[in-house]
């Protein structure tokens, strides 16, 4: 699943604990959100290793 997919899916899990759910099914829900939580947080910081990886690369170029 990519990462909007999964922020689409943390938008649905919110609004379903927004409404009326039993106890066992918000928790359920919460479990779910937090794993897609912890893979967006993995996802951001592998997009941000990248990045600062390729202006490490753009900074040198720049210094010849």
């Amino acid at each position: 699943m990519d990462f909007e997919k999964k922020l689409q899916e943390l938008e649905q899990i919110n609004q379903k604990l927004s409404s009326g759910i039993s106890i066992e099914q918000g928790i359920s829900l919460f479990e779910r959100s937090l794993s897609l939580t912890k893979e967006c947080i993995d996802y951001l910081n592998k997009a941000k290793a990248k990045i600062s990886q390729i202006k490490q690369e753009v900074d040198y170029l720049l210094e010849d």
